[in-house]
C-alpha cells in the first residue's frame, strides 16, 4: 500500500519528535553523570582527609588516587596525595605530584617548599635552594622554610668535603660525615652508595650490606644494585640471602646478563648447601657428604662458602663415625679434632 505524501510528512515529523526527545534524554544523563561523578570525587576526597588525619596513609591514598583519577586537574587533590607520597617516604612520586601542581597554580608557595623539602631529602642541593629561595620571594618571613634553606650551602660544602675525604683514602671519617649527610638527605642513593663502598674499604661488608638495600629501595632501576648486593652476600657465605637478592634482579629483567648467569650458579649451590643440612639433621650422612661435596665441585674460589661447604663435611664424617675423613675436613674448615666439629 502507497504511504501518502500527508503520511510521509507525519512519519519524517514522528522520527525528528523520537530524535530530539532522544538527545534531550542523552544530554539529561550526561549532567546526571557528571554530577555523580564530582559528587564521588568529593567523597573520596572527604575520605582521603579523613584516613590522613588518622595517619592511615594507604587507605588516605587510595582514597586521593582515586580523585585524582576523576578530577586530574584538581591542584590541591594532587597536592595532598603528594603529602601522602611524602610521608610513605615515596620521594619520586611526591616529586612528581608537587611538580604537577606547580604548573596548574605556579603561585602556590606551600607546594614550592614542600618540593623544596624533598629535593633536599633527594640531595638535591641545587634545586632545593632554588624552591626555597623562590618561596621567600613570596613568604620572606617563613620561618620553617628560612630554616631549610639555611641548611642547604652546608650540606653541599659536607659533600664537597666527604668526596676530598674519600680522594685521600680517608674512609672512616668520611663514614662519619656521611652519617651526618644523611640526616639531612635521608632518600639520597648516591650518598648511601658512596657510604658503602666506604664500609667496604673497612672492610665492614656487613654495614655496607645494610646501606645497599637501602639504595635498592630508593634506586628506579636496581639491577646493578641487586646483583652487587648478592655478590658481596654470597662472598660472605649468605647464599640463602643472595638468591633472594638476585631474584629481585631478575624480576626486574629476567635475561640481565650478570644476574642471570650468577642466578644459575647460585641456585645449584644454595639447593646443595640445604640438601647437605637437611640430610644432615636427619642423619642421613651419605646424601650430606654427597650434597656438600656437589658444592664444593659447583664454587672452588668463594672462600665462605667453600667453608660452609667444609664445615657441614666435617659435621658429617664426624657423624658417621668416619674419622679418618673427619680429620681432613674438620682441619679444612676451621675446626679442631678435639672439638668434633664444635658439636
Amino acid at each position: 500500500m502507497a504511504i501518502g505524501m500527508v503520511d510521509m510528512v507525519q512519519f519524517a515529523q514522528d522520527k525528528k519528535f523520537t530524535a530530539f526527545l532522544l538527545l534531550l534524554f542523552l544530554d539529561l544523563f550526561m549532567d546526571g553523570a557528571e554530577s555523580a561523578t564530582q559528587a564521588e570525587i568529593e567523597r573520596h576526597i572527604e575520605m582521603g582527609g579523613q584516613y590522613l588525619a588518622t595517619g592511615q596513609l594507604s587507605d588516605a591514598l587510595t582514597h586521593f588516587h582515586a580523585a585524582v583519577e576523576g578530577d586530574p586537574s584538581n591542584y590541591l587533590t594532587l597536592f595532598k596525595r603528594g603529602t601522602v607520597y611524602f610521608a610513605l617516604g615515596k620521594a619520586r612520586n611526591s616529586l612528581s605530584d608537587f611538580s604537577r601542581v606547580l604548573e596548574l597554580k605556579p603561585d602556590f608557595t606551600t607546594a614550592r617548599a614542600q618540593r623544596g623539602v624533598v629535593h633536599l631529602k633527594l640531595g638535591d642541593f641545587d634545586k632545593a635552594e632554588l624552591d626555597f629561595h623562590k618561596s621567600l620571594m613570596e613568604d620572606p618571613y617563613n620561618d620553617d622554610v628560612n630554616y631549610l634553606y639555611s641548611k642547604v650551602d652546608p650540606a653541599r660544602e659536607q659533600w664537597n668535603s666527604i668526596e676530598n675525604l674519600i680522594a685521600r683514602g680517608d674512609h672512616r671519617t668520611a663514614i662519619a660525615f656521611l652519617t651526618q649527610l644523611l640526616e639531612i638527605s635521608p632518600w639520597s642513593a648516591k650518598f648511601r652508595e658512596t657510604r658503602a663502598d666506604c664500609y667496604i674499604n673497612e672492610n665492614d661488608v656487613l654495614s655496607a650490606v645494610s646501606d645497599l638495600r637501602s639504595v635498592n629501595r630508593l634506586s628506579q632501576d636496581s639491577t646493578g644494585g641487586y646483583f652487587r648486593l648478592a655478590e658481596l652476600l654470597y662472598n660472605l657465605g649468605h647464599t640463602a640471602d643472595a638468591l633472594k637478592e638476585i631474584r629481585e634482579c631478575l624480576k626486574l629483567d629476567p635475561e640481565h646478563k650478570d644476574c642471570f648467569p650468577f642466578y644459575k650458579k647460585l641456585k645449584k649451590v644454595e639447593k646443595a648447601l640445604s640438601d647437605a643440612q637437611s640430610y644432615l639433621d636427619e642423619r642421613q650422612y651419605e646424601g650430606c657428604v654427597e650434597s656438600a661435596e656437589k658444592v664444593l665441585k659447583l664454587e672452588s674460589d668463594i672462600p665462605m662458602v667453600i667453608f660452609s661447604a667444609k664445615q657441614l663435611l666435617c659435621s658429617c664424617h664426624v657423624k658417621d663415625e668416619q674419622f679418618t675423613q673427619a680429620v681432613t675436613r674438620c682441619r679444612g674448615s676451621g675446626h679442631s679434632e678435639g672439638s668434633q666439629c664444635s658439636l
